[in-house]
């Protein structure tokens, strides 16, 4: 149905990206539905299966076909999770302490306001956030913060080279056509600027998890990893200067996506448990849970001069 190989979206002029994988919709629909109670046959229509490619030339996977990203009624149906609009992200902590004092700060999707109340609290006064959601927006706004409704490509035409930091957490993922949003948020950014970017890390357990349905369209329509991550500053006029891996977290849903990749038959399970291999497992992941990557990635790069 879907071709071998097609242009790469973030290099399509000098590099092609191969097909690797391709997904039933119908599973995808339904665990959806199972899970969170949304109906994503319609962002479906007409396709029984979506495709998976991955970009020869950085190593960034993406779903195909690129219409697949998701919509406001889906963003609606899942504000309300505990997890949607979290407070305590280890990304927002990290990050926080890369800020100089005084920096203007612009968080690029700032939800609730979360980070930017943590910004204000111990690094500087000047911060401002983007928010489409409205109802997302009108919070942040109650907390304290400057909110934004626009896009950044028009932002950024408002405020050239303006900001010194500019943040965005768990956006990237969303945005099918990454590279103008990215040049977008450099052309707000002073020369010398700090760009950080934080996404899903698809180097780690993530990857094993076919169940991970948000990692899905239309939830997720871009996979980012480290290789993918620093191919940006050969695209962008910014240059990497660091990666950083979230430790484990999630210890339960480690453990689970581990177990079935590795107990696949349901005989090796019951033998599993009933030998207590399981106790010895999780007290190993607890006991290495720091060395092992987690949920999240945070790439750090600035603006070059020229």
């Amino acid at each position: 149905m879907y071709p071998v190989e097609i242009p790469s979206p973030i290099m399509p002029e000098s590099a092609s990206a191969k097909l690797v994988d391709t997904l039933r919709t119908d599973r995808i629909a339904q665990l959806y539905r199972e899970l969170y109670g949304y109906d994503a046959s319609e962002d479906f229509e007409g396709l029984s299966e979506i495709a998976v490619y991955e970009c020869e030339g950085t190593g960034y996977r993406f779903y195909y076909p690129f219409h697949l990203e998701g919509k406001e009624k889906l963003y609606r149906a899942i504000e309300d999770l505990e997890w949607t609009y979290q407070e305590g992200k280890w990304e927002h902590d990290t990050v926080v302490e890369h800020i100089p004092e005084g920096s203007s700060v612009l968080d690029v999707g700032c939800g609730r306001g979360a980070f930017l109340v943590k910004v204000k609290a111990k690094r500087s006064d000047k911060v401002t956030g983007i928010e489409l959601n409205k109802s997302a927006a009108a919070y942040a706004r109650e907390r304290g913060i400057d909110v934004v409704e626009a896009l950044i490509g028009e932002h950024a035409k408002e405020r050239p080279a303006f900001y010194d930091v500019i943040t965005s957490f768990q956006v990237l993922e969303h945005i099918a056509n990454p590279i103008p949003f990215l040049r977008d948020c450099v052309a707000a950014l002073k020369p010398g600027g700090l760009l950080v970017l934080a996404v899903p890390n698809n180097d780690g357990f993530l990857r094993f998890d076919p169940d991970a349905i948000l990692n899905q369209p239309p939830h997720h329509v871009g996979l980012w990893n480290a290789r993918s991550l620093a191919a940006i500053a050969s695209l962008l006029p910014v240059s990497l200067e660091t990666i950083e891996e979230e430790p484990l977290r999630e210890v339960d849903w480690y453990r689970q996506v581990m177990e079935r990749r590795y107990l696949p038959r349901r005989w090796q399970r019951s033998l599993y448990y009933r030998v207590g291999a399981h106790k010895i497992f999780a007290r190993f992941i607890e006991e290495n849970r720091q060395t092992i990557s987690g949920h999240t990635i945070i790439a750090y790069y600035r603006r070059q001069s020229s």
